[in-house]
């Protein structure tokens, strides 16, 4: 199989309830649009990678994208000593 996946080959393929973040390589990073049990959301990022796989290239990893720290108050208190 072909070791470079295109965006749009992607983008057709990937569950509607992720968005595709960033492309490299293999790596397939996407994010989810809205807030989301942590067993359904293991169960559709594993769904997601299982079908790329068989489709695209077997290698394929789907990486949910990092969130930073929301918490209001550590972020007020950043860079503040104590």
């Amino acid at each position: 199989m072909d070791t470079a996946i295109s965006d749009s080959e992607i983008v057709s393929l990937i569950f509607p309830s992720l968005e595709l973040v960033s492309i490299r390589g293999t790596h397939v990073t996407v994010s989810l649009p809205r807030a989301m049990p942590t067993p359904e959301r293991g169960t559709l990022m594993l769904e997601a990678e299982k079908m790329l796989r068989q489709q695209v290239d077997p290698r394929i990893e789907v990486f949910l994208e990092p969130k930073g720290d929301m918490n209001k108050l550590r972020l007020k208190l950043r860079g503040v000593k104590v």
